[in-house]
């Protein structure tokens, strides 16, 4: 058990749903400490699955939601991670420091996010002057019909890219 104390690390619970939560640490990179930590989580009571992602420095913990709830499932694993020693038992969302490694300002968004606001935005805004121009139809309409119809269709194109991880789930 001394093992987790010679780390300057800290896992935490970064998702956690009933029946599954992850945590996710740096440490959990190395084979010798993810081994020994899911060790640990497979003695605990109704844990019946486990499954590390060394690349992405987590752990997948799949538990009987029927034998235990999310609140008891999270505090027995913090409980187990305080009693390693100095890894952090801090659970909460996801980091949201950008990958460089620089910290955003608080209330900042992510540069996605902030893309995905201005495509949403021009998508209503040449939606409705696409349609303005259609009503009212002053000289050349059809021309900025059209104009207005395909920047709709560029922020579309460019809202679908952001989330294009979930559409093809």
């Amino acid at each position: 058990m001394d093992f987790f104390k010679i780390m300057n690390t800290s896992l935490h619970i970064v998702a956690s749903i009933p029946g599954r939560l992850r945590i996710k640490g740096e440490a959990l990179r190395r084979e010798g400490t993810r081994t020994r930590l899911a060790q640990d989580l497979s003695s605990l009571d109704g844990v019946t699955d486990l499954r590390p992602n060394p690349q992405a420095g987590s752990l997948v913990v799949h538990y009987d939601r029927t034998g235990c709830t999310k609140a008891d499932m999270e505090a027995r694993i913090h409980h187990l991670i305080a009693q390693h020693g100095s890894v952090s038992a801090a659970s909460g969302p996801k980091s949201t420091a950008p990958r460089s490694g620089q910290r955003r300002r608080s209330g900042q968004r992510s540069l996605r996010m902030r893309v995905n606001r201005v495509s949403k935005i021009g998508m209503l805004v040449s939606l409705a002057a696409s349609l303005a121009v259609a009503e009212l139809r002053p000289r050349g309409w059809k021309h900025w019909h059209v104009t207005t119809g395909w920047g709709f269709v560029a922020c579309l194109a460019v809202h679908l890219l952001v989330y294009r991880r979930h559409l093809l789930r």
